[in-house]
């Protein structure tokens, strides 16, 4: 390394930013198969290296992920059946109501008042997107909050484009309507 300071004082002061221009960091070796740069420029190369290549995790991919079921974090509850299969089915209710398929009344069953209103609300005033097509649920992810309520979030497509909704959903929140029920709701 090259440094300003004299030789004596070389050893207490910080070392300087500045690199020799030979010196380069590679994440690994190129293989040794190229021709010189130049005709007096001589490469060396680590047979050892090269014998024994480190394992690379590499990320799965999208569609090898669908078939696995994927374990929750460890510390986690595990989110119970009914309320997974009640927020896939209340988020799929939801963009048939968004997309006038079909009529808000029939949310009463899993969705509170206060978000049948806000609902109703959404479909007087179209999103944007409508002009798309149709929309069809992508994803739906539940994430445990507390033995009684449950975060949903997921995407749903609409034509090219990709749409995010979230949500929250509690247990018995209504005596009269028992089971999972939507309380809270943001659709993008």
């Amino acid at each position: 390394m090259e440094t300003n300071e004299s030789p004596d004082n070389a050893g207490t002061a910080a070392p300087s930013p500045r690199l020799h221009a030979e010196h380069h960091c590679f994440l690994s070796r190129a293989a040794p198969f190229e021709p010189p740069l130049s005709s007096t420029t001589v490469h060396t190369w680590d047979s050892a290296a090269t014998a024994a290549p480190r394992p690379v995790a590499h990320r799965a991919s999208v569609r090898s992920n669908r078939s696995r079921r994927r374990a929750e974090p460890i510390g986690r509850p595990v989110v119970p059946v009914d309320a997974r299969s009640s927020a896939d089915r209340a988020m799929r209710m939801l963009i048939e109501v968004i997309d006038r398929r079909r009529s808000a009344d029939q949310l009463s069953v899993l969705f509170t008042t206060p978000m049948i209103d806000l609902v109703r609300t959404i479909v007087r005033n179209p999103p944007p997107g409508r002009r798309l097509g149709f929309a069809a649920v992508h994803r739906v992810h539940v994430v445990y909050q507390s033995e009684v309520s449950a975060e949903v979030f997921g995407s749903y497509t609409r034509g090219p484009r990709m749409f995010a909704f979230a949500g929250r959903i509690e247990l018995a929140v209504d005596p009269r309507r028992p089971g999972w029920t939507v309380t809270s709701l943001r659709v993008g």
